[in-house]
């Protein structure tokens, strides 16, 4: 009899660290809200480990220790832990997170969302957590027969364990109701392999065997994917379910298992069918996508690939580590799977460390064990990457190119995105990106990709804000009143115009444009203009400073005065008037006064009713005031 076990049998990634993220808790009361995976058998070895289930979460005392499951909750049930004081230990897997962020983004954007998936699923509840609850959800394309034939503006999900060819059918249908329509294929990339796998393994054998919990969503589309390609299929939770007699004729067997399923049920499974007959010989176990290269023997091993291991770094070479993991045969650590960045082994291992390492074979051809540490570092990575994020600390990458929206850039192996908005300020500061040198930036956003790839969207407005903010406070301190300074006109208001000095936005009122009060800043400037100004006033709590454009120039007051003294007739036009006389303007600048009294021998009741604006005519300098440069005129001679 051949057993063909799929290669993506087991736990997927996000579960094997929830489930070491629960094994590694420590306290009196721990619970994990809800199962943490759909798996009886990891359920109760939690429970003899002190680990319960809790289902209300009204029943949380303070101080209690809440592992979030690997589906994921809503945002009200983690708002609703942390009011009642109990820590939060998250165990939602990176895939589910971040739908969870697509669906809280695009809500708040006005989206109505679209989850395809099954409601009652507790990933899938959680999803709809995000957009209070206000998701439409779609398993089947019966339910499309019931859906608005105009939706709107809409943005689709995927439950991650969802079937690949339903969800394309089911997106497909939603396309022709949709004004406008966004479309994440969240469905796991370990789910699609597994589904893959699948339908290629239960091709060929006679029977094919699903193992997982009968709540597994995941584990029960396989089983729907295997009743379709094969003739006989059966869905068992653990050994004692499987019934040997369904076994007899059979020649080819194959076995596939859901993410809840860890491996130690899978292996039970197939000793189980090993034992049918005595002779070790006439039994063949090959694992399916070369698996047979691994020379396995259930009798023998103690370790399964896609398991995560401790061992004693005990050689290290610059190709690879060798690794003591308590195994019949060593492990090695290749230097391509030792870091998903740049890595000297030399420089990063020693002998003597303790080093976490997952199984990728269990026999290269010298018949050493294969270990990895990209998926170690990439969940690491996640969980350090949304650290920094929330707490607002700052990162260095280097930026490799420019490409369409921004820049790619790259920090410690993992893919970074600078978003061309994110990227600088409209400011004086030095904010010119250079391609191949680091840049200080923030988290934005931690993605976890379908392929299970890490990407970071970053920003260093923040950064370039601050620095801005910090070079403005400095350049104010070192201010003087009167001192005269140049810059560039910003901009103008209708108060004013801002003129750009260094880090600094300096204002300056219309009145201390020019000494000629008719000029019109807009008219006589351009945006750009390099001016002169006077610093007139420092508000250094509010980082503001005034200044003055005319005060750079000759006051024309000093010139009036060097060329007129009192009873001189001079030339001018009138400009202004007001109810008690008309101003003329003697030169630019510097305006007179004639009182309505000196404007005629006969009464008049308003200076307009002698003089017009923009006559030219010929006053007598009466009085000039040279405290107040005031000058008074008359045109009674």
């Amino acid at each position: 009899m051949e057993i063909l076990v799929a290669k993506t049998a087991g736990f997927c990634f996000g579960v094997k660290k929830a489930i070491e993220k629960a094994n590694s808790q420590d306290g009196e009361r721990i619970f994990t809200y809800g199962p943490i995976i759909h798996n009886k058998q990891v359920v109760e070895d939690l429970k003899r480990k002190g680990i319960s289930v809790i289902e209300n979460l009204e029943e949380v005392n303070e101080k209690d220790r809440i592992i979030v499951r690997s589906h994921g909750i809503s945002k009200a049930e983690y708002d609703l832990i942390e009011k009642k004081g109990a820590t939060i230990v998250d165990a939602t897997c990176p895939y589910v997170k971040h739908i969870h962020k697509i669906v809280e983004q695009k809500y708040s954007e006005g989206y109505k969302i679209v989850i395809i998936g099954d409601e009652n699923h507790p990933e899938v509840k959680g999803i709809n957590g995000w957009c209070n609850n206000s998701a439409l959800i779609i398993n089947n394309e019966e339910q499309l027969k019931d859906i608005n034939k105009n939706l709107g503006k809409i943005c689709i999900v995927a439950q991650t364990t969802y079937n690949q060819k339903k969800w394309f059918m089911i997106v497909g249908e939603l396309i022709k109701n949709a004004k406008e329509i966004l479309i994440f294929n969240t469905i796991c990339s370990a789910t699609d392999e597994r589904q893959s796998e699948a339908i290629t393994l239960s091709k060929q054998v006679d029977l094919m065997i699903v193992i997982g919990g009968k709540d597994s969503s995941n584990s029960r589309k396989l089983f729907e994917i295997c009743q379709e390609n094969c003739k006989k299929a059966l869905f068992i939770e653990d050994e004692n379910e499987l019934n040997l007699e369904e076994l007899n004729n059979i020649n080819k067997i194959g076995i596939t298992a859901g993410a809840s399923t860890p491996d130690y049920t899978i292996k039970a499974v197939v000793e189980k069918i090993n034992n049918l007959t005595k002779t070790e010989t006439e039994q063949k176990i090959s694992y399916d996508n070369n698996k047979a290269d691994d020379d396995l023997d259930y009798d023998f091993k103690s370790i399964e690939v896609g398991e995560v291991v401790e061992g004693k770094v005990i050689h290290v070479t610059k190709d690879e580590v060798f690794v003591d993991i308590g195994y019949k045969s060593d492990a090695i650590i290749p230097k391509s799977l030792a870091s998903n960045g740049e890595v000297n082994l030399l420089e990063k291992f020693r002998v003597g460390d303790i080093c976490e390492a997952e199984v990728v074979k269990l026999s290269d051809k010298e018949g050493n064990v294969v270990l990895s540490r990209l998926n170690i570092e990439k969940y690491n990575i996640i969980d350090e990457l949304e650290k920094i994020k929330n707490e607002n600390k700052t990162i260095t990458v280097k930026v490799l190119s420019e490409v369409k929206g921004g820049y790619e850039c790259i920090y410690n192996g993992i893919k970074a995105f600078l978003p061309e908005s994110h990227s600088k300020l409209h400011s004086t500061i030095n904010d010119e990106i250079v391609l191949n040198k680091p840049i200080e930036v923030n988290i934005i956003e931690v993605k976890v990709q379908r392929n299970n790839n890490v990407e970071i969207i970053v920003s260093r407005r923040d950064i370039l804000k601050n620095k801005a903010q910090e070079s403005k406070k400095q350049f104010i301190e070192e201010l003087t009143f009167g001192q005269v300074l140049k810059g560039k006109i910003k901009s103008f208001i209708d108060s004013g115009i801002f003129v750009t000095v260094g880090p600094i936005d300096v204002f300056v009122p219309n009145s201390e444009v020019s000494w000629d009060r008719k000029v019109k800043p807009q008219k006589e400037f351009t945006i750009n203009q390099e001016v002169a100004i006077v610093i007139t006033k420092i508000n250094k709590e509010e980082n503001k400073v005034s200044g003055s454009i005319k005060r750079t120039m000759n006051e024309p007051w000093d010139e009036f005065i060097s060329k007129y003294q009192e009873g001189d007739v001079i030339l001018g036009k009138v400009v202004a008037f007001t109810d008690y006389g008309a101003f003329v303007e003697i030169i630019e600048g510097v305006d007179g006064l004639i009182h309505i009294s000196q404007i005629t021998t006969r009464r008049i009741d308003r200076p307009n009713d002698f003089l017009k604006i923009g006559q030219v005519v010929k006053p007598k300098i009466l009085k000039i005031d040279y405290e107040n440069k005031k000058v008074s005129l008359s045109l009674i001679v």
